[in-house]
């Protein structure tokens, strides 16, 4: 049996390295496929870090390297055809032409893949067992599905709007996620039914975090060290595709920080996400400079690519709240270590920011609440309105 997991980003590669470490068939072989887009190559040398728990067989690197100084801000064609496409007029003519591109793409992407694995010496079998593991849009999906037509395919769990992909998908091999029980109930609340399979427990998870980021601790234990003060997290968010509003980044600086009686009794840890614009970065550090808070803002490329959820376990005897939008990071953290910080999120508070949003980001939004209700949010994990 041949297993190929496809993953974008450090987070995926734990779940799937510790997904893989448990479930080996003997005499299997695991490959791990960095996928085809562009990848900054901090946040390349992070994947393979974050792969170490799993002994794979080979990791085949299908990424196209940019430089880590490299500004991802949206473009303004990519905010107009983000708008655009979704016009009544535009629609229908853009749905057809991109499905004739992704059947070019998938044949494309198969041959690349084709040519990797002869060029690493790799050859499998005609009758040989082929299981796919991806997320619901690396772009080597189609490739390796086009290659593989009589694979099992399996979706992996990326963040919480997958929730919402895997049943319009119908993904009949399962899904594999971190809150199995909870998503269980919600799709049988709706009569919806397909396998549902638990990606890691807190071990796993806590190991495979620690793992990911050994040299975490050089400048930035420095620095905490210099003071006795505490730490709390904010976590900034892939928003800028919704388009929000110029004042949403110092409004949701403010929003959060309200909750915190002494904010000026922390050091504040602000992680930009591995996509932020350096004009949003600069927002916010001006902003709490205005604020006179002290804080460390995590945009060097060894930090900016790291996921929150490793900074957390890192430092987390010393972290008394994290603050998030709405990412799924929030959702894992307060699911694993509830009783040990105090988790915020402000769905809510978004949403009289975003009406500028694009319709697909507009409608993934709304898709969510019912998810965040009934799967991800709990007791431990406190709602900003």
């Amino acid at each position: 049996m041949v297993r190929i997991f496809i993953t974008s980003n450090p987070i995926s590669t734990i779940l799937m390295a510790a997904y893989a470490k448990r479930t080996k068939p003997e005499g299997s072989r695991d490959f791990l496929c960095i996928d085809h887009y562009f990848k900054k190559k901090a946040l390349i040398e992070l994947i393979h870090e974050s792969a170490a728990t799993h002994k794979w067989d080979t990791i085949l690197d299908f990424s196209f390297h940019i430089e880590n100084n490299f500004d991802l801000k949206p473009s303004p064609r990519e905010k107009i055809m983000r708008k655009v496409k979704h016009l009544p007029l535009i629609k229908n003519l853009y749905a057809g032409l991109l499905n004739r591109h992704l059947k070019k793409k998938a044949e494309h992407l198969a041959q690349k893949i084709k040519s990797k694995l002869a060029e690493s010496g790799i050859t499998i079998a005609t009758n040989e067992e082929v299981e796919i593991y991806q997320l619901t849009q690396t772009e080597l999906n189609a490739g390796a599905e086009f290659l593989f037509p009589f694979a099992k395919v399996y979706y992996m769990e990326h963040g919480t709007v997958d929730y919402i992909y895997v049943i319009k998908k119908q993904r009949k091999n399962g899904y594999i996620c971190i809150f199995k029980d909870k998503y269980d109930d919600y799709l049988a609340k709706r009569n919806i039914s397909f396998p549902v399979y638990q990606c890691l427990n807190k071990e796993e998870f806590t190991a495979g975090f620690l793992r990911a980021a050994p040299n975490l601790n050089i400048g930035l234990d420095k620095i905490k060290n210099a003071s006795s003060k505490r730490l709390g997290i904010f976590l900034m968010d892939a928003l800028e595709k919704f388009n929000p509003e110029p004042n949403f980044w110092t409004d949701y600086i403010d929003h959060s920080l309200k909750e915190i009686k002494n904010p000026k009794d922390y050091i504040i840890l602000i992680k930009p996400h591995p996509s932020q614009s350096n004009e949003i970065m600069e927002i916010t550090r001006a902003h709490f400079k205005k604020r006179n808070i002290d804080f460390i803002m995590l945009d060097k490329p060894e930090h900016s690519n790291l996921s929150v959820e490793t900074i957390y376990v890192y430092y987390q005897k010393e972290i008394d709240f994290v603050f998030s939008t709405f990412s799924a990071a929030i959702f894992y953290l307060a699911f694993f270590y509830g009783n040990q910080s105090k988790f915020f999120y402000c769905y809510r508070f978004v949403g009289g920011y975003i009406k500028n949003a694009p319709l697909q980001y507009k409608n993934s939004y709304e898709e969510l609440e019912d998810l965040i209700n009934e799967v991800f949010s709990s007791q431990d994990c406190i709602s900003l309105m």
